[in-house]
């Protein structure tokens, strides 16, 4: 069993000091210091690109959004007050970029070539793990975004309600129906396409 310090474990250890070091790296960055603010790119700049991905369904429009989100943490980082998770409140910022895009008028009319739906997803009976992930994506492609930001939070990035109520900015109780929702239109979603599968 790993050793920690003390009677604390080491993987606790470890979160601790890297919680620690962040919380100074904060102070840093809301009075400007670069290598701060590089250090907080460094640590969520992937994260925040996959958060975005997943909600977006766009990878192409992934990096534009991951950086315009970080532009809006930076300028508004003496806002962030350490009573919750930094990575918290940084996802609560890429969820509004995300929806504010997807609310623009051009969003509906264009369909990317990786959204296009696929004639028969599951060629064989037995779908191979591959298969199951393109199935999975394009399925939450036809989710609205604000339903599918709820079940990419959830079930990809492994939020708590909480967390997901205080990215999301609405009581935890919506948070729960919102998730229920979520995961009856997908398992619809996931049904009618074994039946069309059974049919063919």
């Amino acid at each position: 069993m790993p050793v920690g310090i003390g009677s604390m474990p080491l993987a606790t250890c470890v979160k601790v000091t890297l919680d620690r070091e962040e919380e100074r790296q904060i102070e840093r960055a809301k009075h400007g210091d670069q290598s701060a603010i590089d250090w907080l790119l460094q640590r969520y700049r992937q994260r925040v690109v996959r958060l975005a991905t997943h909600v977006l369904r766009r990878p192409s429009e992934a990096e534009d959004v991951a950086q315009e989100a970080f532009i809006r943490a930076f300028r508004s980082l003496r806002t962030y007050r350490a009573d919750g998770c930094f990575y918290t409140w940084l996802y609560q910022i890429v969820v509004r970029v995300c929806l504010d895009r997807c609310r623009l008028a051009r969003w509906d009319r264009e369909t990317p070539v990786e959204a296009w739906p696929v004639d028969d997803p599951c060629e064989d009976a037995a779908m191979s793990a591959v298969d199951s992930r393109l199935l999975v994506e394009a399925l939450l492609d036809r989710l609205k975004p604000p339903m599918r930001a709820m079940l990419v939070l959830r079930e990809l990035e492994g939020l708590e309600y909480e967390e997901i109520a205080d990215v999301l900015r609405i009581p935890i109780g919506r948070v729960r129906w919102r998730l229920h929702a979520a995961r009856a239109q997908f398992q619809e979603l996931w049904r009618n396409v074994a039946q069309e599968t059974d049919s063919v």
